[in-house]
């Protein structure tokens, strides 16, 4: 590597630093200020646990939060960091300098988008790896640090093609249990219980699981059944409001599966395939029971066009912040966060009129690539070297 190369890597790497955590700071008071009311309505709660322990709390809670806003905030800040980084070349009239002895600006750009590649990268890992393992994490509520409330499991996929509901789940116990639903004369007439709906390879049902408690054995990796019963599939079209007339089906006491506590506070939150790898996202996806199958397949493909527009955004920015030496560092700068927003609300609507349905999942995903790659094309000839 030669002497101008690492001269001006270390040069971004290190506009790149304070841009990035500039920004997630930013971020994170931003996201503390919307939650400081839920912050503080817990200060109540937690005199078992403690003051200090309640800001561990906290800052773990953080701590996860900072891989998701990597994930937000990576092509912004590289584009903003090119610029910071050109205008102090330009303002030293390094530029200049390295022109007067023939040495273009592509040449002067190229460090700059191999940095760009290896933080693309870093991008693609963490997306694919880093957060899927930490979605339970990142699926957290403010108020899910001191209390964690019990919840319905709401038809979750496993990767044995099954769906898992349940009425009330305690995250604490790590344990689903039925619900009484019907009364009269305050006679429990229906309970609403654990299920596991059988399906096979092509989405076909062949019978259930009920039960009236399953609890999660971590060692086994399964749920433990109490009052188990495995049942052919019902004649009723309303399956959750089937009402057994005695007992039935064949016991059973225990269940595998891939869907332990991890995966139900995952697919807590309303965003939880934000959370999940292009290999998540495309098997589920490719059940048609799913009520949400646009919008996942809109994710799921997006997983290969956002890092290209990553680095297109890139390539995008460099020439409006080095084609003039004599812009200041606020018209830079500004014209990358311009060139960023302008992307970005081309995304948004993409996406949304893919998860709508007017144009396809793919069209979607893939239309701010072919508007911005035709525009880097002609950043980057116009660019005057």
């Amino acid at each position: 590597m030669k002497i101008l190369d690492r001269y001006i890597i270390q040069t971004f790497l290190v506009s790149l630093g304070i841009v990035l955590a500039a920004m997630m700071g930013l971020t994170l008071l931003l996201d503390l200020f919307f939650n400081v009311s839920d912050f503080l309505s817990m200060s109540t709660q937690a005199k078992p646990v403690g003051f200090g322990e309640m800001l561990l709390r906290i800052g773990d809670y953080y701590f996860y939060k900072a891989f998701d806003y990597f994930q937000l905030l990576a092509a912004p800040a590289l584009v903003v960091a090119a610029a910071a980084s050109l205008v102090r070349f330009n303002r030293a009239r390094e530029i200049t300098g390295l022109k007067a002895a023939g040495v273009s600006l592509y040449r002067i750009m190229w460090p700059m988008i191999a940095v760009g590649l290896v933080v693309d990268g870093l991008y693609i890992l963490n997306q694919e790896g880093v957060i899927p393992l930490i979605a339970a994490q990142l699926a957290r509520e403010p108020n899910d640090l001191v209390i964690q409330k019990t919840f319905a499991v709401d038809f979750i996929r496993d990767e044995n093609n099954n769906i898992i509901y349940a009425p009330i789940y305690d995250p604490e116990m790590q344990e689903m249990r039925a619900e009484p639903r019907r009364f009269e004369g305050g006679t429990v007439l229906y309970w609403a219980r654990v299920r596991v709906f059988l399906r096979d390879a092509r989405f076909q049902a062949h019978g259930s699981i009920e039960a009236e408690r399953a609890t999660w054995d971590a060692r086994q990796r399964c749920w433990r059944l109490t009052n188990g019963l495995r049942l052919p599939p019902p004649k009723q079209t309303d399956l959750l409001e089937r009402i057994p007339t005695g007992p039935e089906g064949d016991p059973v006491d225990v269940y595998f599966t891939n869907v332990g506590p991890k995966e139900i506070r995952r697919h807590k939150a309303g965003d939880f395939h934000r959370y999940m790898s292009y290999g998540e996202l495309r098997a589920l996806a490719e059940d048609p029971m799913r009520g949400n199958r646009r919008q996942l397949q809109v994710t799921m493909h997006q997983h290969i066009t956002a890092p290209i527009l990553n680095l297109l955004l890139l390539l995008l920015g460099l020439p409006f912040v080095a084609g003039r030496e004599d812009r200041n560092y606020f018209a830079s700068v500004g014209i990358a966060v311009a060139l960023v927003i302008a992307v970005y609300v081309v995304t948004f609507a993409s996406t949304a009129f893919g998860n709508t349905g007017h144009i396809t999942p793919l069209l979607a995903a893939w239309v701010p690539v072919f508007m911005v790659l035709p525009a880097s094309i002609l950043a980057m000839e116009s660019l005057r070297t």
